[in-house]
């Protein structure tokens, strides 16, 4: 908060708080901060994609997550573990298990437990099951 006091339109300290806000269970209150800061820099870094996708799927809009990460050119094996996630809460199991099959691609040793779980830091264990479940259903191991 007091970093948004001192600079209003720093597009990192606009969409880090649209970050915060998504990791405390606050999704749909994020989604702004983080279009605030996209349009505050339209030559923001990819990951503001990334942020807005995670936002959305936390939120559980998972169409809305789709189109966040489809913007992505090259999406690393986090952002195809979302996009697995999402096709999988959405019924289309087959594009499901194409991003599950581009994730363990990326890294053969891809696990939920060792390798996508340190990543997150969800305050609300619902948030954490849900991401858990998601990819799982996607067909990612444990």
């Amino acid at each position: 908060n007091r970093a948004l006091a001192l600079n209003p339109n720093d597009d990192l300290i606009v969409v880090q708080q649209g970050e915060v806000l998504t990791w405390i269970g606050q999704a749909e209150e994020g989604v702004p901060w983080i279009q605030k800061a996209m349009k505050l820099n339209p030559f923001h870094p990819p990951r503001f994609w990334s942020h807005l996708g995670r936002a959305w799927f936390v939120a559980r809009r998972y169409a809305d997550a789709l189109e966040a990460f489809s913007r992505i050119t090259t999406p690393d094996q986090f952002q195809h573990a979302f996009l697995a996630a999402c096709h999988a809460q959405l019924g289309d199991a087959q594009l499901a298990v194409h991003h599950a099959a581009a994730v363990l691609a990326l890294n053969p040793g891809f696990t939920w437990q060792g390798t996508l779980m340190p990543t997150l830091h969800y305050k609300h264990g619902r948030d954490l099951e849900h991401h858990q479940q998601s990819v799982l259903k996607a067909g990612l191991p444990a």
